[in-house]
């Protein structure tokens, strides 16, 4: 008798009593879909009832204090309540104490990987495939330089494969790839400003879009967080989150 029909009643045996925490085989779909990763901030889960979702690759693009990286931290946080998340720092620039919660630690669920230097920010693709292939993490997450179109091809499916959802996060320009959901963050007039606590508040605009489609919707949003200062008070220019950390390259 073969080993093959006993792995396969081993493997049906296993997803009966773990259900979805059982990896799918690759190239075949989940016994049920199960729901993306919700931000938790109305404006932005508004846009994107579903959250961020699973088998599919999700760009955000949005230039410097558009409010794409506080929007980012709150992504995470709510994430790693249900899943493990692989942050991929590739340009070094994420500021530790942005990510931690009132004891200074970040979520336990959370894993940073970042390189060596900044020269290698375009080896972030490659490590986001890497972690991905895992089947370890819920969410895969990119900060940096878009991948090339060949490298998003493989995230994407990459993604389907192990039912994880990928979110390239960028302030670059636009890509020559298409994204199954895409946010554009954008600065609107108001400045930000220290609200009462000294928290500090990061008003903007986000706007959804399926693929190169058409516009659907825009939101108002304003993402509040503390101050670096206030949870470590030696902090320099990156703005690595203070997790578990892959160094990289």
């Amino acid at each position: 008798m073969s080993a093959a029909p006993d792995l396969k009643l081993l493997r049906a045996t296993l997803e009966k009593r773990f259900g979805d925490a059982i990896v799918p085989l690759p190239g075949q779909a989940p016994s049920r879909e199960r729901a993306g990763f919700r931000t938790g901030v109305a404006a932005l889960d508004a846009l994107v009832p579903g959250g961020v979702p699973r088998r599919a690759l999700t760009l955000w693009a949005g230039e410097a204090t558009s409010g794409r990286t506080a929007a980012l931290r709150v992504l995470v946080e709510a994430a790693c309540r249900q899943t493990l998340v692989a942050l991929v720092d590739a340009t070094r620039t994420l500021d530790p104490a942005s990510w931690c919660g009132e004891d200074g630690h970040s979520a336990p669920g959370l894993w940073v990987a970042r390189p060596p230097s900044a020269e290698h920010a375009m080896e972030g693709a490659w490590v986001a495939e890497t972690l991905l292939r895992t089947g370890a993490f819920g969410l895969v997450i990119l900060d940096g330089p878009p991948p090339e179109p060949v490298e998003a091809h493989r995230l994407r499916s990459i993604a389907r494969d192990t039912d994880a959802a990928v979110l390239v996060s960028t302030g670059g320009g636009g890509t020559s790839w298409r994204a199954d959901v895409k946010l554009d963050f954008r600065r609107t007039g108001v400045q930000a400003g220290l609200r009462a606590g000294g928290r500090f508040r990061r008003p903007g605009a986000v706007q959804m879009a399926k693929g190169w489609g058409a516009r659907t919707g825009e939101r108002q949003v304003e993402l509040v967080h503390e101050p670096a200062a206030r949870l470590h008070t030696a902090h320099g220019p990156d703005r690595r989150a203070a997790a578990r950390l892959l160094r990289f390259g």
